[in-house]
């Protein structure tokens, strides 16, 4: 059941489809609570009915909040902490598990020692999902098709409500952020300048005998440019002056 979710994370978005998956939880988990405490247990229609929902939450958690809240903790961390908040991302990820799948034994059993929830522990459930739904709306912006940079400037301008508009507007105006050690590429004008420079200096060295092979010369120039300042027509034309 990932494979909607997959399918669907860059086109119906991360915000869309978690608020989707919170709402189709929740009512889940709160019907099997409903339904679970009115009916009896010799009730097989209505045990086929929980059983059903079940299913249900199950999809609809596989489908959304599954795989899509790891593309959302993966995108949401500024780059200079991203990998070691992933890193607690998935510790705290894992020991939450752990602890549910420890406590909801003594949560659901009868007996000395539990609680004896039964069927009632849905209504848990179903309250987390509710969190879930609110957190989402609240805290979580839609940041489908934007870079991870274009994310950054998103947390940074607007809220979780407002993203959704927000977002259209850096991707139709190409918003990107400024490099802060970006160099300014240089005037042609000095470009023209270093060349001549250069050009006559090597010139001169090749004329006094100091570099006896100007065809092999090749110079890499800080500004990027790459220059073979002795090319075979303005060497055909030094040599004959010599």
């Amino acid at each position: 059941m990932t494979i909607p979710g997959i399918y669907l994370v860059d086109k119906a978005g991360r915000r869309s489809l978690l608020l989707i998956g919170a709402a189709g939880m929740l009512i889940c988990e709160f019907l099997v609570a409903i339904i679970g405490v009115t009916i009896s247990t010799e009730n097989l229609a209505g045990q086929k009915v929980l059983i059903a929902f079940v299913c249900i939450y199950i999809a609809f958690f596989a489908s959304t909040w599954g795989p899509i809240a790891w593309v959302v903790t993966g995108e949401i961390f500024p780059l200079n902490i991203r990998a070691k908040a992933m890193s607690m991302s998935t510790a705290s990820n894992w020991l939450w598990n752990f602890g549910i799948g420890y406590a909801t034994p003594y949560l659901v059993n009868s007996g000395a020692g539990n609680a004896n929830l039964g069927v009632k522990v849905f209504f848990i459930w179903g309250g987390t999902c509710v969190g879930c739904f609110l957190f989402t709306f609240f805290l979580i912006p839609e940041t489908k098709g934007l870079s991870l940079e274009q994310i950054d400037i998103l947390y940074q301008n607007t809220n979780a409500i407002r993203s959704v508009s927000y977002r259209r507007q850096l991707i139709a105006e190409d918003v990107r952020p400024a490099a802060p050690d970006a160099v300014a590429p240089m005037p042609k004008e000095k470009v023209d300048q270093v060349h001549h420079k250069e050009h006559v200096t090597i010139w001169e060295r090749v004329r006094t005998g100091y570099m006896r092979d100007p065809r092999s010369l090749s110079h890499r120039h800080p500004c990027g440019l790459e220059l073979n300042y002795i090319d075979q027509h303005n060497l055909g034309e030094r040599n004959s002056a010599f």
